[in-house]
């Protein structure tokens, strides 16, 4: 069963929930009636697979993203690989 707690709950087990969700057991975590979930992101094995992620997100219907934002999304992603 998946764990939840509020944010300010969140916010002092931080760490213990980042390592939880590092083992395979995620967190959801709410805020103002809306829910974040907190799990470990298994990077692709390849660029042009996580450049693929990225163009999916922009594609999106989420919140539009700025050019400043992904580019850094994009620089993080590709520096792990």
């Amino acid at each position: 069963m998946m764990k939840s707690c509020s944010l300010s709950q969140a916010k002092g087990n931080l760490g213990k929930l980042a390592d939880r969700a590092l083992k395979g057991d995620p967190t959801v975590i709410s805020r103002g009636g809306k829910l974040v979930i907190l799990q470990a992101y298994e990077l692709p094995d390849h660029a042009n697979a996580f450049d693929a992620l990225i163009q999916a997100g922009k594609d999106s219907a989420h919140r539009p993203l700025t050019d400043k934002v992904l580019k850094e999304i994009w620089k993080r992603g590709r520096s792990k690989m």
